[in-house]
This record gives structure tokens, C-alpha cells and sequence, in this order.
């Protein structure tokens, strides 16, 4: 009959086993400390074929001199130099054995400790794209029937008011669907098809976009494109979300009314790369949320100031910063509060990717020309 300390091991143990099939944090803890455990004994496995392998070494070594010494040879090498040879070339092999190992272990963590953990995080990303697709029609149903509903003349005032709220509402909620459509779509790059795209019409246009909504809260909105081409090879609608993106919230987070300013420049630097910035005199971002402004729904504190913030889902830098890699760019942020942000965006231009391609393409030209002439 099973004691109650049995039973309570039992069923420990069923629950983690369930928490191993089930969480995919706890298989990911698992696996690496089952690694670690292997790469703990290996290392002490080398280390001890490496002291067999130094006294094996040094003993052959000591039997050879005193045989040359009594057979009357002068020795090769004397002792102190024979047990420092025998010592550098155990502590090289050692060395490299435990370098390989490292590699080795490294590979699988990376490859198949953290997988749980991978497959985990893309399954909320493809469940939350989903989420939103199912929730699109109907949000779409409820906005249109709606904006019908506030064509009627004969509606009361307040009605009418609570109505018009409701539409700006429906319209948050669906410009957060769409970004976390556009994460659906991120974390399968594949559905991204890129080809060069001109940055300074697609900016040009954004800017055109945003005029109206900048009058409107008495921001200054500027564009400087000094010049003629800013071509880069990407796919120019999520290119467009990105400056709308930022745009968008550097005139969000700059207080109304207050004669700020809002700028969009693009330039080069001295690699040739293109720079597109977007300069605010909002109010700043603290140090503390410069770490996690690119997580998705983080949103910095703004109680400090009135009218700012409003109507953002937190998604939109979280969804530059995945388009911005896709594209093989870079993302610099200088902020300090109560003064202004500027984000910085910086990518390859498209003449320089195409010269870098025709090059490895002559090169290996080149090769197969010369393999060629090998081969006759």
C-alpha cells in the first residue's frame, strides 16, 4: 500500500510532467540545464583525459631520456624542456576540445533548447492575427451602421455627440487591428515582397496625409529632401507604415496649441546610407521607457501633459521596429523631456545593394570561368 509520502512524490512528479508537456517556458528551462549538466560532464571527461594524457606523455618522456643516459647517448632534450613540451601540448588540446564543445552546445541551445520557446511565441503572434481577423467584419458592421445612424437630421444632439464618440472609438479599435494584422504578416517575411522603392515620394505623401491633423492640433509639419532619389529596396506599403507611423505619433505626443513643430528630413550619411529622421518638440520620453518603447502595447507615462498620447495602441513603434529590420535597417531614438524626440531610421541604399550583388555575382562568375579553364 503506497504511503502518503509516496503519493506526494507521485503526484509531484505527475505535475512536472504536465508542466513540461504543457509550458513551454519550463521545457525551455529544462532542456538548457539538461545541456549544461552534459557540458559540465564532458568537461570534467576532457579534463581528466588531459591529466592521463600529460602523465602518459611525461612518463614515456623521463623512460626515454634515462634510456638514452644509460645506453651513454647524449639526450635530445633535457628534462624541464621535455615536461614543458609535453605540458603546452596537453593544455592546447584541451583547448580546442573545450572550444568545440562550447560551439557545439551553443548550436544546440539556440536550435532546439529554445524552440519551446520560439514555437510558443509565434503561435500567440499567428493566434492574435487570427483574433483579429474575426473581429474585423463584425467591427466593420457596428462603424457602418453607425455612420448610417448619424445621417438622420432628426437625431437629438446628445445622441449625435455620443455617436460621433463611438465612431472615434471604432476607429482606435481598428487601427489596432490592422497592427496586429501587420504582426501577423511580420513574422512570416516571406508574404513581404520587396522591389526599389523611391523613400522620398512615399515620405512626400505621408507628409500630404498628415497636413490636415497637424492644422488641426497647431503643430508646424516640415519635409526636407534635399536629394533628387532616396531609393531603397523594400516594399513600399510597409515602408508607408513606418514614416505614417511615425509621423503619427510625433504629432500625438507634441501638446496642442503650444507652437511645436514636427519634421521629416531624409539624408545620407557618410556610408551612404539612407537616413530618414522624424524631429519633434513633444514632451520627451523618459530614460526609463527609451528601453521599451519598441514592445508591443508599451505606452510611456503621459500624465505629465494633457493632450497627448491619445488615440495610440502602443503597437506602432513595436511594428517599425519589426518592418525596419526586414528591411536590413537601423533604428537610433534621442529624446529628453519636455524637449522633443527624434527618431532616426537608417537603410542601405538600393544602388549600393545592387553593386554589392553584381559584384559577388562576377566573382562567382569569375570562379566558375576559372574552374572551367581547370577542368579543360
Amino acid at each position: 500500500m503506497p504511503t502518503p509520502s509516496s503519493k506526494r512524490l507521485e503526484a509531484l512528479g505527475t505535475d512536472l510532467t504536465d508542466k513540461y508537456r504543457n509550458n513551454p517556458y519550463v521545457q525551455t528551462t529544462v532542456h538548457i540545464i539538461l545541456l549544461q549538466i552534459a557540458l559540465t560532464i564532458l568537461t570534467v571527461v576532457v579534463f581528466g583525459w588531459g591529466i592521463q594524457y600529460s602523465q602518459t606523455q611525461t612518463v614515456g618522456s623521463i623512460s626515454q631520456h634515462i634510456s638514452e643516459a644509460a645506453n651513454g647517448l647524449p639526450p635530445s632534450e633535457t628534462l624541464p624542456s621535455i615536461i614543458e613540451e609535453v605540458r603546452s601540448e596537453t593544455i592546447g588540446y584541451v583547448f580546442l576540445i573545450l572550444i568545440f564543445l562550447t560551439l557545439i552546445f551553443g548550436f544546440l541551445a539556440a536550435r532546439f533548447a529554445l524552440r519551446p520557446t520560439r514555437d510558443s511565441l509565434q503561435f500567440q503572434k499567428r493566434f492574435i492575427g487570427n483574433v483579429a481577423h474575426e473581429i474585423r467584419t463584425p467591427l466593420a458592421i457596428i462603424k457602418t451602421s453607425t455612420e448610417v445612424a448619424l445621417m438622420d437630421p432628426a437625431l437629438p444632439k446628445d445622441v449625435q455627440e455620443m455617436l460621433h464618440e463611438t465612431v472615434v472609438e471604432l476607429d482606435r479599435i481598428s487601427e489596432t487591428i490592422n497592427n496586429l494584422l501587420s504582426f501577423d504578416n511580420l513574422i512570416r517575411p516571406g508574404r513581404i515582397k520587396s522591389e526599389p522603392v523611391e523613400l522620398k515620394s512615399i515620405s512626400n505623401t505621408v507628409i500630404e496625409r498628415h497636413h490636415a491633423l497637424a492644422a488641426s492640433r497647431g503643430i508646424a509639419l516640415s519635409y526636407h529632401a534635399p536629394a533628387p532619389s532616396y531609393r531603397v529596396m523594400g516594399n513600399a506599403i510597409a515602408l508607408d507604415q513606418v514614416i505614417t507611423n511615425l509621423v503619427k505619433n510625433a504629432l500625438n505626443y507634441t501638446p496642442q496649441d503650444k507652437g511645436g513643430s514636427v519634421a521629416v528630413k531624409l539624408e545620407t550619411d557618410y556610408r551612404g546610407r539612407i537616413i530618414v529622421s522624424v524631429s519633434d518638440t513633444g514632451i520627451g520620453i523618459a530614460q526609463k521607457d527609451l528601453y521599451h518603447i519598441f514592445e508591443p502595447f508599451y505606452r510611456a507615462e503621459t500624465s505629465r501633459a494633457r493632450g497627448v498620447g491619445s488615440g495610440t495602441s502602443g503597437l506602432g513603434l513595436a511594428i517599425v521596429n519589426e518592418i525596419v529590420r526586414l528591411h536590413r535597417g537601423s533604428i537610433s531614438v534621442r529624446s529628453a523631456l519636455g524637449r522633443g524626440t527624434t527618431i532616426e531610421l537608417s537603410f542601405p541604399r538600393f544602388e549600393e545593394q545592387e553593386a554589392r550583388r553584381e559584384h559577388v555575382e562576377s566573382a562567382t562568375d569569375d570562379e566558375v570561368q576559372s574552374v572551367e579553364v581547370n577542368l579543360r
